[in-house]
């Protein structure tokens, strides 16, 4: 059996003329009829974002979520084993990468659910969430907290997803997304003054912790942009086209992809 890397590489001068050697390396399996009423009955009730699309992205959605909790392996600490839990993790995943073609994070196989806040290995601070070599780790308590609340931009699952995605498109092995890549660039344009600011006039739009650090300021602008899409865009109207640009997809007008890429 020819190794994955393989059939990827060997396809990838293949892609202009049709080939996708991401779906060769992980094919997409449609959701059977029979799961459909169950995801979309336990994800309509928590995000709002699902309940925005129309039929035809609904049913994208589901099969999305579908594959990439099939695509991972659950651990649980502290809290029995749920289904509905997988289902809706998965599906805050799919809500950040809708507008994107690669949406399966394929290096990160395994996704920690923790029952409240924790301290990480070789850590004394205390998460609610963080993403590392070994899967992506959240807080199930914060996780419903960040969704109980869909306007303050505070949504573990959105920020530590962004975490992954990020980290995802910088690993060459699993196939790095350049469109992602040519867009993610722009935003230490809007970084780099808006530090400035900061510093300077001690304010800001967005929460003091975006400014930690880059990596930081990501993942709380996504966080912002999916709960707080209007104040964004009229505050920090660049911003909010960068991210338009990069997730390929506009939260405000939910079924208006420029294209799934």
């Amino acid at each position: 059996m020819a190794n994955l890397f393989q059939i990827f590489f060997k396809n990838l001068f293949r892609n202009k003329a049709g080939a996708d050697p991401f779906r060769e390396l992980y094919p997409e399996e449609p959701i059977s009829p029979g799961l459909v009423d169950n995801y979309a009955a336990i994800i309509s009730r928590v995000l709002p974002y699902f309940n925005q699309l129309n039929d035809t992205n609904k049913q994208k959605f589901l099969n999305r979520v579908y594959n990439f909790k099939k695509s991972k392996s659950f651990h649980f600490h502290g809290l029995e084993p749920q289904e509905e839990i997988m289902i809706l993790i998965s599906a805050a995943s799919i809500q950040l990468s809708f507008g994107l073609k690669n949406y399966l994070l394929p290096f990160f196989k395994d996704i920690h659910v923790l029952a409240d806040a924790y301290e990480a290995i070789d850590s004394k601070e205390i998460y609610i969430g963080h993403v590392a070599p070994t899967g992506i780790y959240i807080s199930w308590k914060y996780f419903v907290q960040g969704f109980a609340d869909y306007s303050d931009g505070v949504n573990v699952a959105l920020h530590e997803m962004a975490h992954a995605l990020h980290h995802e498109n910088f690993i060459k092995e699993t196939g790095i997304d350049w469109d992602f890549r040519k867009d993610f660039d722009k935003l230490p344009a809007v970084f780099g003054p808006m530090m400035t600011q900061v510093i300077v006039q001690r304010k800001s739009y967005l929460r003091g912790y975006a400014f930690t650090n880059f990596q930081e300021f990501w993942a709380v602008s996504v966080e912002y942009f999916f709960e707080n899409s209007q104040g964004l865009k009229d505050n920090l109207p660049q911003l909010y086209t960068i991210l338009c640009d990069t997730l390929n997809q506009d939260p405000l007008r939910p079924n208006e992809f420029p294209a799934f890429r």
